[in-house]
């Protein structure tokens, strides 16, 4: 009688840094939304990813700066997508459409806004809030100036566009918008919303020289 083989032991790999760090972003994602900034548990947060709330310091300094890195991310994505979306596109078309997606997307998501708000109001009294609220701002702006800044190069006039400043107005407009639509949806809607992001980028445009549709030129 021969005995049967067993199957060799094949340990569980652990998840890269990488990895681990997303999925605790996933995690809390999902944390924030159901709880908002103040409410939420770290805790929490590392049980919905299958981690121990070590895992949650050792990738991120506080609470704060998770929210901040998650902030960050969701606005370098929507960023990203948009400006993907545009890509090939002539001035005036990618005007109105990075006003159409953008506005969508702030439509769609009214629980991460009202996230993103109570976390600026919380950075405006609390000093540890505020680092990690200025540190992902900072950063944030400087990646938006590159890939605006893309498109500027892609239209042939990287000189005349002035990309910081829209890459600011953008986000100032942005944060403006998230108060207004989050007070009065209705007319500060989706719609609404939409024309003001393209009369930003048109603007823009027609100040580099470029011309569009939209009487700025």
């Amino acid at each position: 009688m021969t005995e049967s083989r067993q199957p060799d032991f094949v340990p569980a790999t652990r998840p890269g840094r990488d990895v681990v760090r997303q999925r605790l972003l996933d995690a809390a994602a999902e944390e924030f939304a159901e709880q908002g900034f103040s409410a939420a548990r770290l805790t929490e947060v590392a049980r919905r990813a299958g981690f121990t709330k070590g895992a949650v310091y050792s990738n991120f300094e506080s609470k704060q700066d998770l929210f901040a890195e998650l902030f960050a991310q969701r606005s370098l994505e929507l960023a990203g997508r948009v400006l993907a979306e545009i890509a090939g596109m002539s001035p005036t078309d990618a005007a109105g459409k990075s006003g159409e997606a953008i506005a969508s997307w702030m439509a769609g998501n009214p629980g991460w806004l009202l996230l993103v708000l109570e976390f600026g109001v919380l950075a405006g009294r609390d000093p540890q809030i505020a680092q990690a609220y200025l540190r992902e701002r900072r950063h944030l702006r400087s990646q938006l100036v590159e890939l605006i800044g893309a498109r500027a190069s892609e239209w042939g006039v990287e000189d005349a566009f002035d990309v910081r400043t829209t890459a600011i107005s953008l986000m100032a407009l942005i944060s403006g918008l998230v108060l207004e639509h989050s007070v009065d949806p209705e007319e500060v809607d989706q719609q609404a919303m939409g024309a003001a992001v393209t009369a930003l980028f048109a603007g823009a445009v027609a100040r580099a020289g470029l011309p569009t549709a939209t009487g700025y030129y």
